[in-house]
């Protein structure tokens, strides 16, 4: 799964409470963090693209200068992300692999959403906090201004792109203890549900009809897989042949889907359960 959320929406609570339910936890943050340590290609990658500026007197990035210059500049923010983002994704991916065959593995990605990262998971939680509680918090907590806050506020992704990628949305407008509240029902009726179902290969479509919003990230988590597909409306996949759909039944499981002994695919998660129909051809 994925987990995001706006600067100061309360994910890293929302973290370590998966945490203490036994998720493997992949903080990308911490691994943006890591790749530009000393010695590593991306902190090279950095020094040549900004500069010995961006560097402290003992060769360590020096992230207040590279984020005041990077936060100012939307070119020079991309240009960083471009270094970045690729290396985060690279060590993500083999975390994720070394985790046992029955975790949850959660990849904690402030930036999800802005990257275009939503479809390559199976789930996507969401943390949404009031934009004026956010600025209150990351006041008293960083000690920055409220200007501060507010440009890094819009520099991410808007609450409504955030919702659009949400198959959980956890409101944390309200206390701790009712934030962790929602996270373990989250755990409990649909994190360990969906990984068993998953693990187990149950393709029993449960729960109610799914609305636009859910069969939209349906389809964009398949269209992600499937070269050449394409909806051709809702919850009906047209593909060139079946046996790319067979050539992916590991990417599309990745991703919450399993194959049904009549050729459809089926998403598993208990919270939006839905048939696909495949339609074969052009």
């Amino acid at each position: 799964m994925g987990l995001t959320g706006g600067i100061g929406a309360g994910k890293s609570a929302v973290a370590a409470r998966l945490r203490e339910h036994g998720a493997v936890h992949i903080d990308a943050d911490q691994l943006a963090r890591d790749v530009v340590d000393p010695g590593t290609s991306g902190l090279a990658a950095v020094t040549v693209a900004f500069g010995p500026a961006v560097l402290t007197a003992d060769g360590q990035l020096d992230r207040a200068a590279l984020g005041a210059r990077v936060f100012a500049d939307q070119v020079a923010r991309r240009d960083l992300e471009a270094i970045i983002h690729p290396l985060v994704r690279t060590r993500a991916a083999e975390l994720i692999a070394a985790a046992p065959p029955d975790a949850v593995v959660v990849n904690d990605i402030p930036l999800l959403v802005e990257t275009g990262q939503a479809a390559d998971f199976a789930l996507v939680a969401v943390v949404e906090t009031p934009v004026e509680v956010r600025v209150n918090r990351l006041v008293a907590s960083r000690g920055l201004t409220a200007d501060q806050v507010r440009e890094r506020i819009g520099a991410q992704a808007t609450d409504a792109q955030r919702r659009a990628a949400a198959d959980a949305l956890l409101d944390n407008a309200g206390t701790v203890d009712q934030l962790l509240a929602q996270v373990d029902r989250l755990w409990a009726d649909r994190l360990v549900p969906f990984e068993q179902r998953l693990r187990q290969g149950s393709t029993a479509v449960t729960g109610r009809p799914i609305g636009a919003a859910a069969a939209a990230r349906i389809g964009a988590r398949l269209v992600r897989v499937l070269a050449g597909a394409r909806l051709s409306e809702a919850l009906v996949l047209q593909v060139p042949r079946w046996d790319l759909v067979e050539a992916s039944v590991g990417q599309l499981r990745e991703r919450g889907f399993l194959l049904d002994q009549r050729q459809r695919i089926i998403a598993v998660d208990p919270g939006q359960s839905a048939t696909v129909r495949v339609v074969v051809g052009d």
